[in-house]
Formats: structure tokens, C-alpha cells, sequence
């Protein structure tokens, strides 16, 4: 049986040992150069142990450093190889997380509230806590402005667990203010002016071209669209092929039943095996030239495109295709947790920034 001292339980590791030691060690084994987020800090004269070091402050292209990945599965695989030596300190953990984002953070909370005298380490690969849900300050003009680092939102709060919304709770986080206040944004005008545009990009289109006004906010029914503005007009604009232009229009403004002889779960499960790309393709039966138009509307959420995207949970979100369907406004179990939560019906999503 593998010992705390064989897992290296029994070694203190400091943040700063973490990030400027460990970190470039494994860096320079995996990627054979320096980390560049670190580079770049010893390039600025910034340090973690210098006076006035505050991560949410500082700028440039900052994240997860090269190596990360490849460590990770390397692990997975069991190939991993410490190359650093190992000393004994003697000290001890009652409980080691990996990862300071919320779900690690929040783990230590609720285990220190259990136990108020555990001693906790927590180890991260970035040079701030909080993961995606970070956040990023400014000061022009002396006045002090702060932004998301990634998170926009609250997802979902609705079907929260009860040990989630304690912790909102004790965050001081009141999700009824927070809605009312982004709803006394949207009434000042914060986003008058402003319309969505979809760019086309000289790799994928042939032409770099921006084309402003995509009707219903470029997710097919989101906020954004351009008063008055049909599909017909829009993609008249676009590189688009003609045949795409079509079946564009059709997809995004037809209410078909692709599946009429299927019951509503039939339907749910049928599309629950197939990407979106697939549906487009063999069920909507779209020109293969539609495709890149939508493979990337899915990045901002899943990191992949369309063609690794179930069409259930494309449906969940509201994209073109599923308005004949009739599906019944309800999750099934072949759903990813937040297309189930975007799927139920609920009280409208205003926990975000405005």
C-alpha cells in the first residue's frame, strides 16, 4: 500500500516553490524551453514574493503554461517522472486539492468548516486562484475598473445543491439583487448601439470580411439581432456559396419536423446519438458549405466544434433546426448538467455582467 511519504505527503511546498520551481522543472522537461508566463514575469522584474505581487493587476497573455497538458496525460497514462529531488520537512496535510478554481477553493471550504483545524494545501498551475472564474482590474485615469478574467456568469442557479447555494451564501452572493441589478443595466442603455457581426475569415471563407447585423444575435434567436434585418439580406453579404445562403435561410427560418414519425423521447434520443454536424448534414440535409458557418458557435462553450457537439444539446441552446420538432421544454438524462439547466424552464438568466 502506497505510504503519505510515498506520495510525497510529508514535503511542504510553498506557492512560490509550486509556481517558480516545480512548475519550471517540469516545463523544461516536458517543452525543453522556459514557461512563458514565467519568462515573462522575470523579464518584467515581477515575482511572486515581491511587494505589491497582485495577479488580478497584471496583463499580457497569461494562463495555463506549455507542458500543462502534457503532464496531465502523462499522469493519466503512468508516465509520468518527477525530476526534482525529494526532501523530507516532516510536515503534513489533512487535505491536498489539485486545482484553485471554484470547485477546489470550495472544496477546502467546506472541509475546513468541518474540520476548523485541518491544515489545507491547495496547488495550482496558474499564477492566481479562482480558474475561470477570475477576475481582472484596470485603473485608467486612476478610477478603478474590474472585469471578468473568464467567467461571465452565474450558470444555472436554479437547480443548484443545497451546499451550493450555502457557499453563494456565505460569498454574500444574493442572486435576486444580482439579477435586479443587471436588469437597471440593460435598462440604461449599456448595450444601445451595439449589434452583433459574424467575421469571415480568409482561411476558412477565402476573404477576410465583417459583416454586421447577424440576424438574432449570431445564436439564431439571441440578443443583438439588427432591426428589420432578414437572413436574405444578411448572407447576401457573406462570402457564403449560394447553395449555402439557401439552406442557411431554410435552416434558420423554417419550422420542419425532420423526424415526423418519431415520438418526442424517440426524437431526444435519436439526436442525443448524432453531433449537430451530422443533424445539419443528414437529418436538415444542408449543403456540406453551411457547415463552417456554425463549427465554431459552440467553441465559446464546449472548446469544441460542432462536429463533437451532441445535437440534443445544440437543441437545449437554441439553435436553428429543432423549431418544427416539438420537443417537450424538458432535460433528459443523455444531457450534459448545463444543457439540462438551459433546457428546463426557468426564470431568465441575468446573473451575469451586463
Amino acid at each position: 500500500m502506497t505510504s503519505d511519504k510515498d506520495l510525497g505527503m510529508d514535503r511542504a511546498i510553498t506557492r512560490r516553490d509550486f509556481l517558480n520551481g516545480v512548475a519550471i522543472g517540469v516545463g523544461g522537461a516536458i517543452a525543453g524551453r522556459a514557461l512563458p508566463e514565467i519568462s515573462w514575469l522575470a523579464a518584467t522584474g515581477i515575482t511572486q514574493d515581491a511587494p505589491g505581487y497582485y495577479p488580478p493587476a497584471l496583463t499580457g497573455m497569461r494562463g495555463s503554461h506549455d507542458g500543462s497538458f502534457e503532464v496531465s496525460h502523462a499522469l493519466r497514462d503512468g508516465r509520468f517522472r518527477p525530476t526534482g529531488q525529494s526532501v523530507v520537512t516532516g510536515e503534513t496535510y489533512d487535505l491536498v486539492v489539485a486545482g484553485g478554481g471554484i470547485s477546489g477553493l470550495s472544496a477546502a471550504y467546506f472541509y475546513r468548516a468541518r474540520v476548523p483545524s485541518a491544515r489545507i494545501l491547495i496547488l495550482d498551475n496558474h499564477d492566481d486562484f479562482g480558474g475561470h472564474a477570475k477576475r481582472n482590474e484596470f485603473r485608467p485615469g486612476g478610477r478603478l475598473w474590474i472585469a471578468n478574467g473568464g467567467t461571465a456568469g452565474i450558470e444555472s442557479p436554479f437547480p443548484y445543491s443545497k451546499e451550493a447555494h450555502e457557499l453563494m451564501a456565505a460569498l454574500g452572493i444574493d442572486p435576486v439583487a444580482l439579477s435586479a441589478e443587471a436588469g437597471r443595466a440593460a435598462d440604461r442603455s449599456v448595450f444601445q448601439g451595439l449589434q452583433a457581426a459574424t467575421f469571415f475569415d480568409r482561411e476558412t471563407f477565402g476573404v477576410d470580411r465583417l459583416v454586421v447585423g447577424t440576424p438574432g444575435g449570431g445564436r439564431g434567436r439571441g440578443r443583438g439581432a439588427a432591426p428589420g434585418e432578414t437572413w436574405e439580406a444578411f448572407l447576401a453579404k457573406t462570402p457564403l456559396s449560394s447553395e449555402a445562403q439557401r439552406d442557411i435561410a431554410r435552416l434558420e427560418t423554417a419550422a420542419v419536423d425532420y423526424m415526423p414519425d418519431l415520438s418526442n423521447d424517440e426524437k431526444k434520443d435519436r439526436l442525443s446519438r448524432m453531433s449537430y454536424k451530422d443533424f445539419l448534414l443528414n437529418v436538415v440535409k444542408v449543403h456540406p458549405d453551411v457547415i463552417p458557418f456554425y463549427q465554431v458557435r459552440t467553441h465559446g462553450l464546449y472548446g469544441i466544434g460542432i462536429d463533437a457537439v451532441g445535437a440534443l444539446e445544440c437543441w437545449a441552446y437554441h439553435y436553428p433546426g429543432f423549431e418544427g420538432m416539438r420537443l417537450d421544454p424538458k432535460a433528459t438524462g443523455r444531457m450534459s448538467f448545463t444543457a439540462r439547466g438551459d433546457a428546463t424552464p426557468k426564470p431568465a438568466y441575468n446573473f451575469h455582467f451586463p
